[in-house]
């Protein structure tokens, strides 16, 4: 199943992707989380969307997002050499957090102020949205708990990441983040390992691997954080994203004002994003 958020700026549809289009889910279900929980229950009305909707935030998950950092070998060593970092390629996962407030739809504005905008990247990722809370989840099951994939833009303020040490702060700007642009169902996605996960930068590729790259795969990974964190239903762990971020350029290339980032996985779709730098009193 794909499932997505729609809105036009006045309501909000649930809707189920068919061959003929999104069709909204009927009846709408409380959430995004109980629509990709019916088990193939799910009904869609006759009439698809119509083209005043755009996609929205699937959902906003209860508590902070888990992100992997470093979590593409390639990419690891590329921000070893930018930060002197003395461990390049980690031995374990590395989990840091972002606020919830920071997701933005599929193809909304990324807006940043501009003492936030100073050394602006894009990070692809893929995402995991757990359905089923668990805590010492073994490996062999932890696939299982798994409710659906999507696909994150882990926009970063370099610099504010910098100064302040932790990296929670400059992954967490508002409405910064685009996530989406669908939830796409571990069966409908089948194996992940030799998906296609890519950026592009208007219009110049600059990310490109296979998810099967990744240094901890998505059960390890759900198995490592549950040992010591329970999962709740409705956590998101983003993967970490590949080599080919701004900062790994030499100059960094970081993102700007008028820039559009596209950032993809097969069978999951695309994030479509123009990058907007607000001053202050420019902001509603």
């Amino acid at each position: 199943m794909h499932a997505a958020r729609f809105t036009d700026g006045a309501t909000t549809l649930l809707a189920i992707r068919e061959s003929d289009g999104w069709l909204p889910a009927d009846p709408q279900p409380d959430s995004i989380l109980d629509l990709l929980s019916t088990d193939g229950g799910a009904r869609s009305a006759n009439d698809p969307i119509g083209g005043g909707y755009r996609p929205t935030v699937p959902f906003r998950p209860p508590r902070n997002i888990m992100c992997l950092g470093k979590n593409f070998r390639e990419h690891a060593l590329e921000f070893a050499a930018y930060s002197a970092d003395s461990e390049s390629v980690p031995t374990h996962p590395i989990v840091f957090t972002k606020a919830p407030e920071a997701l933005c739809g599929a193809e909304d504005t990324i807006e940043v102020r501009r003492d936030g905008a100073g050394a602006l990247d894009y990070e692809a990722e893929l995402a995991v949205v757990i359905g089923r809370a668990g805590s010492t989840i073994p490996r062999e099951r932890a696939l299982d708990h798994v409710a659906a994939y999507t696909i994150v833009n882990d926009v970063t303020a370099r610099d504010i990441q910098e100064r302040h040490r932790q990296w929670f702060l400059g992954k967490s700007l508002p409405r910064a983040t685009p996530i989406g642009p669908s939830l796409v169902t571990p069966e409908e996605l089948g194996a992940l390992d030799e998906l296609r996960i890519t950026s592009h930068v208007n219009g110049e590729l600059r990310q490109s691997a296979v998810l099967g790259d990744m240094i901890f795969g998505v059960a390890e990974t759900i198995a490592r954080v549950s040992a010591l964190v329970p999962l709740c239903r409705g956590d998101i762990i983003s993967m970490g994203t590949p080599s080919g971020v701004g900062i790994g350029f030499s100059p960094p290339r970081f993102l700007e004002d008028g820039d559009t980032v596209v950032c993809a996985i097969e069978g999951i779709g695309e994030l479509r994003n123009v990058v907007r730098i607000i001053d202050p009193e420019e902001e509603p």
